[in-house]
């Protein structure tokens, strides 16, 4: 709608108006399209990948942990005190911060520190606002790798 005066000219309000109208709408448009990125689902969010190797896994000393990618996601491989291989999915089952492992301490444990989840070393959520347990993964040594595979498969 463009104002115009008597002799058929666009007014200094009509054009500032048509220009502000103008300019919201291109501004709006990441906005409704991030928005609807948001709202739409994603198709999975589980791992495209069956297993990894890691062939350096003696890097990996005891009472500690390493992040390594499983697929598109984290996972965390973790050399316990007592000598064993243990990996999870590291994303928190809250709202999927990753977690990082806590050694040295009493009790070993993993940790979220967004919202302050703590799991044990069987991945068993012991405090905070995560749902339910980290997803477990099966660890097997194969020769000198360290193979990481979904739970799920025999």
């Amino acid at each position: 709608m463009r104002k115009e005066n008597k002799q058929g000219r666009i007014t200094r309000r009509g054009l500032l108006t048509g220009l502000l109208t103008g300019w919201a709408t291109v501004s709006a448009i990441p906005v409704v399209s991030v928005l609807l990125r948001f709202l739409t689902p994603t198709a999975s969010s589980a791992p495209a990948v069956e297993s990894i190797e890691l062939p350096d896994y003696g890097d990996i000393v005891k009472d500690s942990a390493k992040v390594v990618r499983f697929g598109k996601q984290p996972a965390i491989v973790i050399h316990t005190p007592a000598g064993q291989y243990k990996a999870f999915m590291a994303r928190c089952t809250h709202l999927g911060c990753v977690v990082k492992y806590e050694g040295g301490e009493e009790v070993p444990r993993l940790h979220c520190n967004c919202h302050g989840s703590i799991f044990d070393l069987n991945g068993k959520n012991i405090s905070g606002p995560a749902p339910r347990p980290l997803d477990p993964l099966r660890v097997n040594i194969k020769g000198e790798s360290l193979v990481i595979s979904t739970a799920t498969r025999a």
